[in-house]
């Protein structure tokens, strides 16, 4: 009896611990799945650098140097070779500033310690070099280092398509977490050294940024969402992100858009309501898995070194547009046309020649102007530069405005 009293207070502690189990197992399934994959960028979205150099048909990516089996392979070739296809964040590396180049994408390819292997490294190997059909040399990594690296890539692919000529075709590397100047694009060689490394692989300290890259971006007072991406290099999780709206004196929490993929940004949103005009510096911070947060000096990707500047000022005609950069201040004009560039957007502008108030511009509004056409005397249709005569400097300005909007005036 008492064996069975055990064997049932047993049985319900292991209900209890289950039904505890599915529990966390569900939030947990509920946190991450509440969030959005890691953007990606489109193609024709992403940023390019450098200038693509002619690719030639007979192209081929050779491995030489200290190896025992030197290789010559096409792309055909290399396309034999076991494939993956993985995300990874490409950075440009600006430790501080306001330049910004930063795109995520999906990468397919070869992996490169697969090649290097292949072409067997004599004993005495220490490092290696890449070259570029465009001049540009990364050299001298740590060979054992890229060996011991199953994440780096020679790529032939992006975004499910072959890698466009622009982005690095045939081949380019792609170093996940690591900074944007040892991605090498149209690659032809990898040399193999006996001569030691001089550099190791740099990658990315936890860091948040803000999109906005304007160094003093005006905007409307009210409720504003302020976007931007926190991101690491060697797997390392970003698990919060804050911002500072008052110069770095108080914190608040961001919102987190997208679960965690190694190697990948973590997009965020912060909403922002100003409550007095002026001048704010808006800064942004990570904190990662461990607890370190960003540094604050303003080198070395330090939270100082990327704040924005924002003011804030009122919007007299609600068009959406600050009244300190808008072209029409008691005009609502959220498009700030401005046909003839003189500053003054179409809505208030005298000269804009609307004449049968009807928009855009066109030959109704012409019609009405040729009535008067070489008149001359006070008050006429169609003088828009209040000369007292309507002649061919009138029809230059009809000209500038033609079929846009403007108003009658």
């Amino acid at each position: 009896m008492c064996g069975q009293k055990v064997k049932i207070r047993f049985v319900q502690r292991v209900r209890i611990f289950s039904a505890i189990l599915v529990l966390t197992t569900a939030v947990n399934f509920h946190q991450v799945w509440a969030l959005e994959p890691p953007a990606i960028t489109p193609i024709d979205e992403f940023f390019l650098t450098g200038t693509a150099p002619n690719v030639p048909d007979n192209w081929r990516l050779v491995v030489d140097g200290a190896v025992a089996s030197p290789l010559s392979l096409s792309i055909e070739d290399l396309k034999q070779y076991p494939s993956s296809t993985q995300m990874s964040t490409l950075e440009c590396s600006f430790p501080t500033g306001p330049s910004l180049l930063i795109g995520n994408a999906t990468w397919t390819g070869v992996a490169l310690n697969t090649i290097i292997q292949q072409a067997s490294p004599l004993a005495e190997a220490a490092s290696v070099n890449f070259y570029a059909m465009d001049g540009y040399v990364l050299n001298r990594f740590d060979v054992n280092e890229l060996i011991e690296n199953n994440d780096l890539m020679l790529a032939y692919g992006m975004n499910g398509q072959e890698l466009p000529h622009k982005h690095g075709y045939p081949v380019r590397l792609v170093l996940p977490g690591c900074g944007g100047y040892q991605w090498v694009k149209w690659i032809d060689r990898i040399e193999i050294l006996t001569s030691p490394p001089t550099f190791p692989l740099y990658h990315y300290p936890i860091h948040s940024r803000i999109f906005s890259t304007k160094s003093r971006e005006t905007i409307v007072l009210g409720t504003h969402k302020i976007e931007g991406f926190a991101f690491a290099g060697n797997e390392i999780e970003i698990t919060s992100v804050e911002v500072s709206t008052d110069g770095g004196t108080t914190w608040g929490p961001a919102q987190l858009l997208n679960y965690f993929v190694p190697n990948v940004w973590k997009l965020w949103e912060f909403t922002w309501d100003p409550v007095q005009l002026g001048e704010y510096q808006v800064f942004t911070r990570a904190i990662d898995s461990l607890g370190n947060i960003q540094l604050e000096p303003r080198g070395n990707f330090g939270w100082r070194g990327f704040g924005v500047t924002f003011t804030v000022d009122t919007d007299e005609d609600s068009d959406g547009i600050p009244d300190l950069i808008d072209n029409c201040i008691f005009a609502y004009n959220p498009s700030q046309q401005d046909s003839d560039h003189d500053r003054i957007g179409n809505a208030c502008d005298g000269d804009c020649p609307n004449l049968d108030g009807v928009n855009p511009v066109n030959f109704r509004d012409f019609s009405m102007f040729a009535v008067n056409w070489q008149s001359i005397g006070t008050g006429l249709t169609g003088d828009f530069n209040m000369d007292a005569a309507v002649d061919v400097n009138d029809l230059a300005i009809l000209t500038v405005y033609w079929l846009d909007d403007c108003y009658e005036f």
